[in-house]
C-alpha cells in the first residue's frame, strides 16, 4: 500500500538481514506498523507477532483484513472526499494513504500515470490489491494488533522489535512531531532490557551499528540531487550489549 516512508521496496533486504542477524523466533513487535509491508514480510517468522501503530484507522484497517476483510478496488474522488471528514474505519485508512499521492495522509486524490498496458493507473485498486496481498501473507501467523504509541510498550528480554520511525530532519507523519532524541534514549533502554532492537534511518547516535544500506531514489526528503533525482541512503541499525566484565 502507497504509505509515505513506507519500506514496499526495500523490505527484502531489511527482512533479510534481521533474519540473519538473530536467530531469534519467538516474540516480534513492530511499534510502526504503517503501511504493513515489512510486517506482511516477518510476521510467519515469528510464534507471536505483534503490529502496533498510534494511528487509529490503520489499526482499524489491519486488525479488519486480519478478520478476513477486503477492501474495495475503487475509491472515486467523491468518496475520497467524503471519507477525509468522516470516522475512523479500515476503508478511511485505505483511502487516506492508500488513495493518496505519495501515500501522505489525505494529501490529494491519487490519478494520473499509465499500466504497461496502456490504460490509466488506479492507484487505489493498486493500495488494495497490496493490502490483501500482505494480509494474506500474515494470514497463518495470528497476529495481534494494537493501536498504542510506541512510548507505550515495555518489551521483554529476547523479543525482536523492528522499527521504522518518522526520520529526523524528513517530513512528518499523520500523527504530528516527532521527537528522534526521545526516541533513541528510549531504544537505548529497550537494548538494555534485553530486546534485539533494529531501527530503519539514515543515521544513528554512537554506539549503534549499520547492518544494512541501500541507496535509492526518494521523493519526500529534502536532499542533494544526483542525476536529476532526489536520492538517499537507507539504512539499518542495531545495537549490541557490551559484554559483561570478568573478574579477576
Amino acid at each position: 500500500m502507497r504509505y509515505i516512508g513506507g519500506k514496499s521496496k526495500l523490505v527484502k533486504g531489511i527482512a533479510t538481514s534481521i533474519l540473519e542477524d538473530t536467530d531469534l523466533r519467538g516474540e516480534y513487535l513492530e511499534p510502526f506498523m504503517g503501511g504493513g509491508a515489512m510486517f506482511g514480510k516477518m510476521a510467519s517468522h515469528f510464534a507471536k507477532p505483534i503490529g502496533s501503530d498510534m494511528h487509529e484507522d490503520l489499526m482499524m484497517m489491519w486488525q479488519a483484513v486480519s478478520n478476513g476483510w477486503e477492501p474495495p478496488q475503487t475509491i472515486t474522488e467523491a468518496e475520497y472526499a467524503e471519507l477525509k471528514n468522516a470516522d475512523p474505519s479500515p476503508i478511511r485508512a485505505l483511502a487516506g494513504f492508500g488513495g493518496s499521492f505519495g501515500g501522505k495522509w489525505f494529501g490529494g486524490y491519487a490519478r494520473g500515470g499509465m499500466t504497461a498496458a496502456g490504460e490509466a493507473r488506479n492507484h487505489q485498486g493498486e493500495s488494495a490489491r497490496a493490502v490483501i496481498r500482505i494480509g494474506a501473507a500474515f494470514a497463518t501467523a495470528s497476529p495481534s494488533f494494537q493501536r498504542a504509541d510506541y512510548r507505550d510498550w515495555a518489551p521483554n528480554e529476547g523479543e525482536v522489535i523492528y522499527c521504522d520511525p518518522p526520520y529526523a530532519n524528513s517530513q512528518g507523519y499523520s500523527t504530528g512531531g516527532f521527537d528522534s532524541a526521545e526516541f533513541w534514549s528510549l531504544m537505548n533502554d529497550w537494548v538494555e532490557a534485553g530486546a534485539s532492537v533494529y531501527v530503519s534511518e539514515y543515521s544513528a547516535p554512537a554506539g549503534w551499528e549499520c547492518i544494512w544500506e541501500q541507496t535509492h531514489r526518494v521523493t519526500l526528503k529534502k536532499t542533494t540531487d544526483i542525476g536529476g533525482r532526489q536520492m538517499s541512503t537507507e539504512r539499518l541499525f542495531t545495537k549490541r550489549l557490551a559484554p559483561l566484565a570478568v573478574a579477576a
